[in-house]
C-alpha cells in the first residue's frame, strides 16, 4: 500500500537565500511504515506520515459558510481555558472562536485524525479574519468538491510534527519544504514582530498537551511565501 507523507518539514539556519517564488508544493512520497518518523539529524523536525485514502466526494462548500470574523480579541484566545495543557493542539483550536474556519478546513481536508495521532505537533493557525484576507476566487477555488487535495497540501504548510517554540525563530531560521523549496521565518526585534512567510505571529505558544500553537493573521500560500534556494547546508 502506498503512503503519503507530510511535507518534510526542516528547521535550519542560513547566511543567504534566493528569494524566487514558487506556485506549487507537493507532499514527499515515501514507503515508510504508517506513523513512523524519519531518520533525523539535530535540525531536522519530525515527519509525520499519511496513509493515503480514497477521497470521499464532499459537496463544494461555498465561503459564506464560513466564519470570516473574530469574534475575540486576539489578546484574549485561551485566556477563558485554566490549563491549555489539558488539551491537545487540536482540541484547544477548536475550543476557540477565532479558530473555526481553520478547524472546519482541517476536517474538510481529512487531516483530524493524522493530528490526534502525532506525539508532537505545532500549529501555524490562521484566525477567521486571515481567510477572510484570501481573494474571493483564490478561496472559492479551495472549497470546490474537486479540490480538497489541493486545500490539504496548503493546509500542511500550517503544520509541523514537531513541538517548536517561537524562542527558536530568528532571521536565518527556515522551515524547509523539500527539493530546496523553504518558508522563511523573519523577526523584527525589539518588537518581537515574527512572520512565518508573509503571516504575522499574533498569539505564540500556547502550549498543549501534545505541542503548542501560535496564531497566525493570514494564510500560508505556495504563491506567496515558498521559496527556493540552493545554498542550504
Amino acid at each position: 500500500m502506498a503512503f503519503l507523507a507530510f511535507s518534510s518539514f526542516t528547521l535550519f539556519s542560513c547566511a543567504s537565500s534566493n528569494t524566487t517564488a514558487m506556485e506549487d508544493m507537493s507532499r514527499t512520497e515515501t514507503s515508510a511504515m504508517a506513523g513512523m518518523a524519519m531518520d533525523e539529524d539535530d535540525n531536522q523536525l519530525n515527519v509525520l506520515v499519511v496513509e493515503e485514502q480514497v477521497m470521499v466526494p464532499i459537496a463544494t462548500l461555498a465561503p459564506t459558510a464560513l466564519l470570516m470574523e473574530n469574534p475575540e480579541d486576539i489578546n484574549d484566545m485561551f485566556d477563558a481555558i485554566d490549563d491549555t495543557e489539558n488539551y491537545t493542539v487540536l482540541e484547544l483550536a477548536r475550543k476557540s472562536p477565532n479558530l473555526t474556519t481553520f478547524v472546519q478546513l482541517i476536517e474538510r481536508a481529512n487531516l483530524t485524525d493524522d493530528l490526534e495521532r502525532v506525539e508532537k505537533a505545532t500549529l501555524f493557525a490562521p484566525t477567521n479574519e486571515a481567510f477572510a484576507k484570501l481573494p474571493k476566487e483564490k478561496l472559492e477555488m479551495l472549497l470546490r468538491s474537486d479540490n480538497t487535495a489541493l486545500l490539504s497540501r496548503i493546509l500542511q504548510a500550517h503544520i509541523l510534527a514537531s513541538e517548536v517554540s517561537t524562542a527558536r525563530f530568528n532571521n536565518s531560521t527556515r522551515i524547509s519544504m523539500g527539493e530546496d523549496r523553504y518558508i522563511p521565518i523573519s523577526t523584527n526585534n525589539p518588537g518581537n514582530t515574527i512572520f512565518v512567510g508573509s503571516a504575522q505571529i499574533v498569539r505564540n505558544d500556547v502550549e498543549a498537551s501534545n505541542g503548542r500553537i501560535h496564531v497566525i493573521d493570514s494564510v500560508i500560500l505556495p504563491d506567496l511565501d515558498v521559496r527556493e534556494g540552493n545554498d542550504i547546508r
